[in-house]
């Protein structure tokens, strides 16, 4: 099966998962992967992750990790996919990240479908950048756009704005380092949880600035 059909069925499949348990009323709150709205417990993530058929994982970095944080593993349509649930202090789930494990050859070919898809789903992006720095500027990036994205000179994504209790919800997708696509949630309130987090991390920090 070529690369692109492989690609195209990918997403279909992910683009279910996206909707999936969608209710039909309009709700307060935004959602996620598998229709999971923002402001879910632990215990409802990792059901609907379940359903997707997406297992619990052990934390990729639990240094930095919070406690209710949570790492879901698994494939979709034979794609696998990394999941990180992040929650507040009162157990809501306001962010989530999910990772598709991409080679190089198909990467940025899944990543400009993948865009086209939640484009057409959820309209259009609030910005949508590739910026490609020297020596890969000026054109030169054209057949070594994965060598410039692994050297930290090349930088693709979009962003879209959503709907959310008291605000704006993000949704991004981008290319990372490592040449996986991700697909981040962020709720409207995900800013001041940020900011409670740098907060606890600030006084655990030892001297050297390190969390202990």
């Amino acid at each position: 099966m070529k690369v692109d059909t492989m690609v195209r069925r990918g997403l279909a499949a992910v683009a279910l998962a996206l909707l999936a348990a969608a209710p039909a009323l309009a709700q307060e709150r935004g959602t996620v992967l598998g229709g999971v709205a923002f402001g879910t417990s632990p215990s409802g993530v990792t059901e609907k992750m379940a359903d997707l058929g997406l297992a619990p994982a052990a934390l990729t970095d639990g240094k930095t990790a919070f406690p209710l944080d949570q790492t879901f593993a698994g494939t979709i349509d034979g794609r696998h996919v990394l999941v990180v649930a992040m929650y507040d202090a009162h157990e809501a789930l306001e962010k989530m990240l999910v990772s598709f494990i991409t080679s190089d050859t198909d990467c940025l070919q899944f990543y400009r479908d993948f865009k086209d898809a939640l484009s057409r789903e959820f309209g259009d992006t609030h910005a949508d950048v590739e910026q490609w720095k020297a020596p890969y500027d000026g054109g030169r990036h054209l057949g070594r756009e994965e060598a410039a994205i692994r050297s930290g000179r090349g930088f693709v994504g979009a962003t879209w704005n959503r709907d959310d209790v008291d605000g704006t919800a993000g949704m991004s997708l981008s290319v990372a380092g490592n040449l996986t696509v991700t697909l981040a949630y962020e709720s409207s309130k995900w800013a001041q949880e940020l900011d409670r987090r740098r907060k606890v991390l600030s006084t655990t920090a030892g001297p050297g600035g390190a969390r202990q």
